[in-house]
């Protein structure tokens, strides 16, 4: 054992590990252009993003307004329809009205016409205003025809204040993202 132990102590150094090589690349690009393309954003074209988040709530806000439009047109009664045709037929117009422009913007919107926005904007500001348009069409007609005040009937609920608050902000901010977004500036341009 003494011998091995002696070999081992006495064999030679190994021998020392070659020098690293370098190696040397060429850019693939100059380094002007390599400076430039740090800054360069991809563009933001097409319905993806928010824009998409828009589209899709687009989609299902007119599938939710021909529900509710259709569930309250069942739900009137005989005597209501005859005694205030007018009012019922007014509503159904301005629902109509309501959906027909919902669905023309949605056209636009995957038409990536140019119109778009302006359409948004004015759908979303309808949207709004439609239900006090609609309780003061409801509270002028009955008024006339029952000979009261329109005091009466033209009475709004603190959960209709909260609605509307809700619509208002909610329009505000889609309205402003329209407005200010690169990509609906680069999407709607036919």
């Amino acid at each position: 054992m003494y011998e091995i132990a002696q070999q081992l102590l006495q064999s030679p150094p190994p021998a020392p590990a070659s020098s690293p090589v370098e190696i040397t690349r060429a850019p693939a690009i100059p380094a002007e252009d390599a400076a430039a393309s740090k800054n360069v954003r991809p563009e933001l074209i097409g319905i993806s993003g928010w824009l998409g988040l828009l589209a899709f709530g687009q989609m299902i806000g007119i599938a939710r307004m021909v529900v509710s439009a259709a569930q309250y047109v069942q739900s009137i009664s005989a005597d209501m329809w005859s005694q205030f045709s007018i009012v019922f037929w007014g509503e159904i117009a301005m629902n109509v009205a309501l959906i027909g422009l919902a669905v023309w913007t949605a056209v636009l919107l995957f038409m990536h016409s140019r119109r778009f926005p302006a359409f948004f904007i004015v759908q979303a500001i309808c949207a709004v205003l439609m239900p006090l348009i609609d309780l003061f069409w409801v509270a002028s007609i009955f008024s006339v025809g029952l000979d009261r005040p329109f005091g009466d009937f033209f009475l709004v609920s603190p959960l209709q204040i909260a609605r509307f608050a809700v619509g208002a902000i909610g329009a505000a901010v889609w309205i402003s993202y329209v407005l200010r977004s690169r990509r609906v500036a680069n999407t709607f341009t036919n």
